[in-house]
């Protein structure tokens, strides 16, 4: 066994280092050792491996089992930023080298071990947006085998793949890592580390259920989270995670949330609260690994050392259960957790449905979601997608596009229906969660099962197959069983693929041909079930049930498909494929016609058949399933529910309607807007994820679009012009593109620089696009301080634009502060923050319209006034909120305390304080009189006597700024420093 998992296994609480970054800017390094790549802590491998290496000791000094290599940014797509991309195998192996050298160094008793380190490239890969996405699934399994080539010849224990946004680029890094090793010999752990934010989901939506069903099938050797939160904001994710994770988990939180004072990132828990809070998740919750992200040093790792100390990390059960974890990118299940049957909805298969080929002939996928969205609230467990027709060659762009399509817009998992292993691959290779496989055989001297196994296996899915071998369909008892032992054996024994992975389908057969041969296929296909479940009790078995009834009218297949399904659940049955919308309870059908359908099944008699369809003669379509009465909403709710509910279903033919009683300005500004804004609302309150709040902006764009013809000329057109960057020296620019996107589609015209920009380009860009605003974007705090730069080089240069600011890195604070120029100046054009595309939208709107908003923009402790003398964007005249008689705090004052005493208002002191108030009017009016005032005078007799109370305080006017529940108190002396922060739930 591995040595780092074989201490897992111990229960020894494994505990990693803390953050590198912040030890870097406190080692004093100089700019000659970035080598003009200032920034780049990955060149300081080459140019200074001593000071990395007393990082590294520092940790280990502090009590770390396992410190993480010096290549956080140390791809391609990240080195290329300083121009390095040529050195991505010298700089990792040299990294993983001098981490090697530390710990052979530092003498230990305990284990240690170095982790080769692959953080994220930056891309999006799961995104539709092709400015965010990056390259396409090869190109990021070709950058990560890449960087973990130099770590793995460096010496590294294990890799650790950590900070992930987008699960597509987290399963390549997977696949790339596993192809290395094996290529090279050479199999060592890999750790997976998502970043989840405080409302439990990553940038693009997944959550933990979405993270186990793209990585657990994969089989790394750990799985967690880092970074985004500190750890009582990563609590509720990280417990969730230990609860259904069948892998070790790791946890390594940031100190707590990050504030930008005075352009420094300031993380405020300290190292023993830091330690306490992790404490009991290890020993209790039983979480295995444990480290520290962004704010932490060695104080920190030194604090869980010690309080973990001689502790063990407490068992969890579920580590010793199956699991069958699919997913896509929003949504994600357990196979193994689901009631029997589990139902794969059939009716997305232009192979069985007429409809569903007509829509991908029409390549109407919006339509087709509606049918998803049908099944999975009908209770499908998975979606069965096969898109093959005779008609058009296009197979796999059409699979490719549509599961692409399908991965952010449905929960429910995939299942790929293909006889081609080449389409599987590119489902696979855009659907950013683990998918099962429909299916394989034994034809062809099991040449095509081999190259989907190959898959299955590669790709970590469960696999659908078919009782069928070059002989043809089993059709006997004894055929059936036989073929599914040697396909078990195939499967599990040669591929080692685990059996619940493992879904054997015995075939069932149509009984309405009324050929004697096939009377008996429900019959033989039912024993075979038993049979396979009772010798191969560790496989699945699943079955295209509906095939039983091929050829029967609707209501006659509806009634036979159920009673099959229910024999063949008695049977053993695990799965079927089935129309979740068709799935009746038997018992509520006329006994009659259970009789005749079991009749039918089981070939009773001769005439079974002819009894079972004349029923349905005679009764007509009784036993069909009424249909609700459907009420229409009036067209502008409609309209708001399309852009809601990213509905493009009939857009035009509701925007139509709605013109015949509305004018165009009006369905823009009182039912397009408001409903965008209770997608910003949403967005803001963790109730809608990233991509549906894209999703419901390119609704928005097209209904403008279909509008636009019919708007004023006042009203067409874009509604004002955006410059938006990241600013110089920061490589990070996803949350830029993002906003960019939303505020494109809500028709915006936006020119983004790009990222790492300098100052003279954003100015020269400004003088020439003369844009209503300028974005900056900025996700590190040493870079944030570019945007203070470019508000004072706006100022000398007279161009007073309003200035948007964002990012991880900014905060209304810090907004506040970089408004005030020198001599107390304040910037004439104002700085906003916006924390989301959708308070941009609010401001800039208010910004169009020479409004500026009084709530957005941030100035230190004082209002603003338009001055409508002005034409464009008005400049602000600046005057306080008040004229206080004094700035700051009074003199101690001392009050009387019989005055005290005497003011109380002693009707809520007996009603809430002492209870009275849950008496009855007459009750407590007579305790009142005979206790309460009673037990009042005693009392302050006994204080005044004793001269108990001594009443000192002071009063003070400060200047605030709020910051949604906040309100922050500011320095009157420096407008620049803050005093205290108070929140007001």
């Amino acid at each position: 066994m591995n040595p780092y998992i074989e201490l897992i296994e111990k229960r020894v609480p494994i505990i990693f280092d803390g953050a590198f970054g912040t030890q870097v800017q406190k080692s004093n390094i100089t700019a000659e050792c970035f080598q003009n790549a200032s920034g780049c802590n990955e060149i300081l491998n080459l140019s200074c491996p001593d000071k990395v290496a007393a990082i590294h000791t520092d940790y280990l000094r502090a009590g770390a089992n396992v410190i993480e290599t010096n290549t956080f940014g140390g791809s391609r797509a990240k080195l290329k930023e300083y121009g390095l991309q040529d050195r991505v195998y010298e700089i990792n192996k040299a990294a993983a080298l001098t981490a090697r050298k530390a710990v052979e160094n530092y003498k230990s008793q305990k284990p240690l071990f170095v982790c080769g380190t692959i953080g994220p490239t930056g891309f999006l890969p799961s995104s539709k947006d092709k400015s965010l996405a990056g390259g396409g699934f090869d190109e990021l399994c070709g950058i990560f085998e890449e960087q973990a080539n130099g770590l793995l010849d460096g010496g590294v224990d294990l890799f650790l793949i950590e900070t992930s946004q987008d699960l597509l680029e987290v399963r390549a890094a997977i696949y790339a890592l596993k192809h290395l090793m094996a290529k090279k010999n050479q199999i060592i752990p890999i750790q997976v580390q998502i970043t989840i934010d405080a409302t439990g989901r990553m940038l693009l939506g997944s959550g933990i259920e979405s993270f186990l069903g793209a990585v657990t099938a994969l089989s790394p050797s750990v799985i967690g989270i880092n970074c985004g939160t500190g750890p009582m904001e990563m609590l509720p994710s990280l417990k969730r995670l230990l609860e259904l994770s069948t892998l070790p988990v790791s946890a390594l939180p940031n100190a707590g949330m990050p504030q930008n004072i005075d352009g420094k990132a300031v993380y405020g828990m300290e190292p023993g609260d830091f330690a306490a809070v992790l404490e009991p998740v290890v020993t209790v919750s039983g979480l295995e690994i444990v480290g520290g992200c962004c704010g932490t040093n060695p104080d920190h790792i030194a604090a869980l050392a010690s309080i973990l100390k001689d502790k063990q990390v407490a068992p969890r059960p579920v580590r010793n259960s199956k699991s069958c974890w699919l997913s896509t990118g929003i949504g994600g299940i357990d196979l193994e957790k689901i009631n029997r049957p589990l139902i794969i909805g059939e009716r997305l298969n232009t192979q069985g449905s007429r409809k569903t080929k007509e829509l991908i002939l029409a390549s109407n996928y919006d339509e087709l979601l509606h049918i998803a969205h049908e099944q999975s609230k009908a209770g499908s467990a998975l979606l069965d997608i096969c898109v093959a027709i005779s008609e058009q060659d296009t197979e796999t762009q059409t699979m490719k596009s549509f599961v692409s399509f399908l991965s952010d817009r449905v929960a429910i998992p995939l299942c790929i229906d293909s006889t081609e292993p080449y389409v599987m691959v590119a489902a696979l290779k855009v659907n950013p969660g683990a998918v099962m496989l429909n299916s394989i055989n034994l034809e062809r001297n099991k040449e095509r099962a081999r190259k989907v196994l190959t898959l299955a296996r590669d790709f970590g899915c469960p696999v659908v197959a078919l009782t069928i071998d070059d002989e043809g369909m089993a059709k006997t008892v004894n055929c059936k069983v036989d073929l599914a032992h040697r396909l078990h054996e195939l499967v599990c024994g040669e591929y080692g693929i685990a059996e619940h992975h493992l879904y054997i389908d015995p075939l069932v057969f149509t009984l309405a041909t009324g050929d004697p041969e096939s009377a008996d296929a429900a019959l033989l296909s039912l024993e075979a079930l038993r049979i396979i479940k009772k010798e191969i009790p560790g496989v699945r078995t699943v079955m295209g049930v509906s095939n039983v009834s091929f050829g029967l009218k609707p209501a006659a297949r509806r009634i036979l498909n159920n009673m099959m399904l229910y024999h063949a659940v008695n049977a053993g049955l695990d799965a079927a494929i089935f129309n979740p919308l068709h799935v009746d309870n038997p018992e509520s059908y006329d006994k009659e016609i259970r009789c005749s359908a079991e009749d039918l099944l089981f070939n009773r008699n001769t005439d079974a058949l002819n009894r079972f369809v004349q029923y349905f003669e005679s009764q007509g379509n009784g036993q069909t399933v009424k249909k609700q009465t459907v009420v229409e909403l009036p067209a502008d709710l409609r309209l708001r529910n399309a852009v809601l509910n990213r509905d493009r279903r009939d857009l035009s033919g509701i925007i139509s309607g709605l013109l015949e009683s509305m004018p165009a300005h009006d369905i823009l500004n009182n039912v397009l807007l408001p409903a965008m804004n209770e997608v910003g609302e949403k967005m803001s309150s963790g109730e809608m994820i990233l991509p549906f709040v894209l999703q419901a902006a390119e609704i928005m764009k097209e209904a403008v679009q279909i509008l636009e013809p019919h708007l004023s000329g006042s009203c067409t057109g874009t509604r004002g012009k955006l410059i938006i960057a990241t600013v110089f020296g920061d490589v990070h620019d996803i949350g830029k593109n993002l906003v960019g996107s939303i505020l494109r589609n809500q028709g915006y015209e936006v020119i983004d620089l790009g990222k790492q920009v300098p100052l003279e380009v954003i100015i020269d860009a400004v003088k020439k696009e003369k844009p209503d605003a300028l974005g900056l974007s900025a996700l590190l705090v040493t870079t944030s301080k570019e945007m203070a730069q470019c508000v004072i080089e706006l100022d000398k240069q007279n161009l007073g634009i309003p200035v948007l600011i964002g990012g991880a890195a900014v905060n209304k604070q810090f907004a506040s502060r970089i408004a005030v120029l020198e001599n107390n100046r304040q910037y004439a054009g104002g700085v906003y923050y916006a924390k989301d595309a959708f308070e941009a939208n609010r401001i800039l709107q208010d910004i169009c319209a020479n409004k500026p908003e009084e709530e957005s923009k941030h100035v230190s402790s004082i209002d603003v006034k338009p001055d409508n003398s002005c034409s464009g964007v008005k400049p602000v005249e600046f005057i306080p909120h008040i004229e206080p008689p004094f700035w700051g705090t009074s003199e101690i004052l001392v009050w009387d305390s019989q005055e005290l005493l005497d003011k109380l208002n002693k009707e809520r002191l007996f009603k809430a304080g002492w209870g009275g108030g849950k008496l009855k009017d007459n009750e407590y009016a007579h305790v009142r009189e005979t206790q309460f005032e009673v037990a009042f005078e005693f009392l302050k007799e006994e204080i005044l006597k004793a001269d108990l109370l001594d009443a000192r305080g002071f009063y003070g006017y400060f200047p605030v700024i709020t910051d949604d529940e906040d309100v922050i108190i500011i320095d009157p002396a420096d407008f620049h420093s803050e005093l205290a922060d108070f929140r007001f739930p």
